[in-house]
């Protein structure tokens, strides 16, 4: 398997970008328009994009979504922003698997890990979102400036582990790609903490070596420089801060956030966590548990207090690899901001599974397994609980407005979607505003989407500006005001109604 994973991963490469359009073949003629997507696109002449992004310190995100949405005027060319960052992931999940050969080269773990993290690239549910969501288009854009951050820096460390020694040019290196990966999104700077995670894990000694706590202080520092940096760019552009980027340092909450929130996620391996299903509340810690006991039983540092304090520190790291949500006033463990850290839990679980198969013949079916684990949960996470209800509930949305709708029309009465419309057809949960949950359902969506809908069918774009919206969270409440509702001129719509007939 050595040779199958280094010497010949060109066969690997080749298999990258095919494997993301089995994947994510939808991408390239699905027609929808999810949540923040319609707000970003109907206001893409404005500045407002960018001012959404810069507040939340993410300055390049803001001039890189004023630039894309600017470009395109119509619902059905969101698609080319996903392809864009469908694209993107390819050529990241390259950049990876280049730096990743090299980092277990250093380490005394199992090329099998090399694969199998390709895998976890093209089909984490992370990685879903990013690509289905235009809204999360920039994130690859985050995690590769991470890797040339990261690899920079330690790269240089291991030629020189005895005796640290940086040169300014790798350290001005690392601290700028560092700083524009933390101006893009800050949850996926993370990703500078992987090859030092992986080197600790591999030592497998209580105390971390010189490398490892280089990598940690280089951590820290680029998070302060970066502060002073946003501090800045707002004072320039006579801007405030976002409530978002609040900092929140009440340490027990944010452990008990951690363990019901990240952990969970992480520990069930790429299958989507339901807080309310008890087969996800068994199955991640059925997990947990099998990696603890492999960790005590392996090399790990000798004596049961060295084990206990060698897991709490794998423990402190994960939670460091997420310090962006960590220390952020919000606790909101969404998909979108747990790539990190769950690639992080996948390669260590995933190297413990490994270690058990002393034979190449074991670890080949423990590759094919894990590898059809991943690719099938992904596979499954984007077209049936993200794109295939997304895409029926905008086309009947869509159908029922260009029949039924006339430039006449100056009201739209607007009865928005239950949260759970999709489960009784597609069999969806709901997962926070990523997963399984109506576009229509939100309260923001109704205005721009109708209005976007007017301008795509009259190029009337003060037309569709006149046009009122009036939005209802239920059919109930609509029932209740329909006495006073000027039914002359307007035009009535039940997302309920229409996604069911």
């Amino acid at each position: 398997m050595h040779k199958a994973t280094l010497h010949n991963s060109r066969i690997y490469y080749f298999l990258i970008p095919l494997l993301f359009i089995l994947v994510y073949f939808q991408v390239f003629f699905a027609d929808y328009a999810y949540l923040d997507e319609i707000h970003q696109l109907w206001h893409n002449d404005d500045n407002s994009n960018f001012l959404m992004f810069h507040t939340q310190g993410r300055w390049l995100t803001g001039l890189l979504f004023k630039k894309l949405f600017s470009s395109i005027s119509r619902i059905e060319q969101i698609k080319y922003l996903r392809i864009f960052s469908l694209a993107g992931w390819v050529l990241t999940t390259f950049i990876w698997g280049y730096f990743f050969r090299k980092w277990l080269r250093a380490f005394n773990l199992k090329q099998e890990l090399w694969w199998v993290s390709l895998a976890y690239f093209i089909c984490g549910i992370s990685v879903c979102v990013y690509i289905g969501w235009a809204s999360c288009m920039e994130a690859f854009l985050a995690i590769a400036f991470g890797l040339l951050s990261t690899n920079t820096l330690f790269i240089n460390l291991m030629k020189q582990e005895k005796k640290i020694q940086l040169s300014g040019k790798a350290i001005s290196a690392s601290l700028f790609f560092g700083i524009v990966s933390l101006f893009i999104y800050q949850p996926s700077f993370g990703i500078f903490l992987i090859p030092f995670f992986l080197k600790y894990i591999d030592r497998k000694k209580v105390k971390p070596d010189p490398v490892v706590i280089t990598g940690l202080i280089f951590y820290f520092a680029t998070y302060i420089v970066y502060y002073f940096c946003f501090k800045y760019s707002l004072k320039g552009y006579h801007i405030e801060a976002s409530t978002r980027t609040e900092v929140h340092f009440d340490i027990l909450k944010k452990i008990s956030f951690f363990f019901s929130g990240p952990f969970p996620q992480g520990f069930s391996i790429n299958l989507l966590f339901y807080a309310g299903s008890i087969f996800s509340q068994v199955f991640y810690v059925l997990v947990f548990v099998a990696w603890l006991v492999i960790t005590f039983r392996r090399n790990s540092p000798q004596g049961f207090t060295g084990k206990i304090f060698f897991v709490a520190v794998i423990l402190f790291l994960l939670a460091l690899v997420y310090l962006p949500s960590m220390i952020a006033a919000e606790n909101f463990p969404s998909y979108r901001t747990l790539f990190v850290f769950n690639l992080a839990v996948f390669i260590m679980v995933m190297e413990s599974l490994f270690s058990l198969a002393k034979e190449e013949r074991v670890r080949k079916t423990w590759l094919v397994i894990t590898s059809a684990w991943v690719l099938g949960t992904g596979f499954y996470a984007f077209n049936f609980q993200f794109i295939n209800p997304l895409k029926k509930e905008y086309s009947v949305l869509r159908n029922f407005f260009r029949e039924h709708y006339k430039p006449s029309v100056t009201q739209v009465y607007f009865i928005r979607a239950d949260k759970f419309l999709f489960s009784s057809q597609f069999h969806t949960k709901v997962y926070r505003d990523e997963l399984g949950a109506p576009s229509t359902y939100r309260d923001w969506v109704p205005e721009p989407i109708i209005r976007q809908m007017i301008l795509e069918l009259t190029n009337d774009r003060s037309l569709a500006e006149r046009t009122t919206v009036v939005q209802f969270e239920n059919e109930a409440i609509y029932n209740q005001s329909s006495k006073n509702i000027d039914r002359v001129n307007s035009l009535v719509i039940d997302m309920n109604l229409l996604f069911t007939q």
